[in-house]
């Protein structure tokens, strides 16, 4: 993409992930998306890289998701290259079989010794509207967290997605909770919906993360919902909708030091016929960002009805930061109130972890749903509770 490297911006706590970095660590504690469910036909098996680390994803013949070490114990091949049999993986270099749970099976022209002595680490997995989850950490998963705005069938239709990003995940996690950034990065696109005054921000930590306020000249509010680690939810304008927000939701988790996959669920009211059409032979949108960013043309240049444009629009502005971001280098003002929250959890969440102290315990009210936006309150409502001498919600 560019000639920039790791090594000139330092890796700092929230960005390091490799070698069992302590933001890689304390990841791994929940649930993260590895992949997209519809990429796994029964019998595919697959190499991925997740938290700085390989392994092998695949799909059983009878359907069910595994994931195991990459590795296979004997020689050290990937048995993602091997064969799916049952809901067993079998390493092609020797014929070494494994279950889903990294039990032995078999070990041809070896003894039965094997059998009881060799087994695989394998990682609880589990589906989720469209999306295979996994779980990395040590000793018993977490409780999987839900999202009843996602699973609400009257909010529109379902839409999962991926996307690799090309730098570190943290730069696209802070800019979750960056409400400027839109008015700018994505200044035409969200004129479209109307969104073109500046927002008073405010922030505050919940139980399940942070909320990001934005309060807007006509009395409405935004709420952005950052669920810790790293996803968050909003109501939001998206290209498959050109006259509704969807709801929608992002995970953003590191591949490695330097690489993101950033995972997306969306409820959409209204497909854009056309945005369903292009999106099947549409060019990868980092693609067009790394040329963009090679000088070879503008934003303003490329399609601006490309399904995916502000994911072009954002990684241009994040990997334009560099690979890794330098975050001494910054200039922090009121507008960043979110972000300097989000760091100041992390920090302080990444300080337990070393010190072997207790991690907050993140969590949602089951089958509540988080409020996303406000109207702006009528004249005669607001008239009203002033004349009650009750101040209004919105004021």
């Amino acid at each position: 993409m560019n000639a920039e490297t790791q090594q000139d911006h330092p890796l700092d706590e929230f960005s390091a992930i490799d070698g069992n970095a302590d933001a890689g660590r304390y990841l791994a504690q929940f649930w993260q998306p590895v992949a997209l469910s519809r990429d796994y036909v029964p019998g595919t098996a697959k190499r991925i890289k997740i938290l700085g680390n390989h392994y092998t994803l695949y799909r059983g013949d009878e359907g069910e998701m595994q994931m195991v070490q990459d590795r296979c114990p004997h020689r050290g091949t990937s048995l993602a290259y091997g064969w799916v049999e049952g809901n067993c993986i079998r390493c092609r270099y020797h014929g070494w079989k494994f279950s889903g749970d990294g039990a032995g099976v078999e070990f041809p022209a070896e003894t039965a010794t094997y059998e009881r002595s060799i087994r695989l680490d394998a990682h609880p997995v589990r589906e989720y509207l469209g999306v295979v989850f996994a779980y990395l950490g040590g000793g018993e998963a977490p409780e999987f967290v839900r999202y009843p705005e996602l699973e609400d069938e009257d909010a529109g239709e379902l839409v999962s997605m991926s996307v690799t990003l090309p730098y570190n995940y943290f730069q696209r996690v802070e800019n979750d909770v960056d409400e400027v950034h839109i008015y700018y990065v994505h200044r035409e696109f969200m004129a479209s919906f109307g969104l073109v005054d500046l927002p008073r921000i405010t922030a505050k930590e919940t139980d399940y993360g942070l909320v990001c306020t934005t309060a807007r000249s006509d009395g409405s509010k935004f709420h952005t919902h950052l669920h810790m680690p790293n996803a968050f939810l909003r109501e939001a304008a998206i290209g498959q909708d050109k006259d509704n927000l969807a709801i929608h939701a992002a995970w953003r988790v590191p591949i490695d030091d330097v690489s993101t996959l950033s995972v997306m669920i969306d409820r959409v009211k209204n497909y854009d016929p056309a945005a369903r059409e292009s999106e099947k032979e549409m060019i990868d949108p980092t693609v067009i960002a790394e040329r963009i960013l090679a000088g070879e043309y503008t934003l303003e240049e490329i399609d601006q009805t490309h399904p995916l444009l502000p994911v072009i629009q954002d990684t241009v502005a994040m990997a334009g930061q560099g690979l890794v971001a330098d975050r001494k280098a910054e200039n922090l003002g009121q507008s960043d109130r979110a972000l300097g929250l989000l760091r100041r959890i992390w920090s302080r969440e990444l300080k337990a972890l070393r010190e072997e102290r207790p991690l907050k315990s993140w969590q949602r009210s089951p089958g509540a749903k988080l409020p996303m936006f406000e109207a702006a309150p009528d004249a005669e409502s607001v008239a009203a509770a002033v004349d009650a001498g009750v101040t209004p919600a919105n004021s």
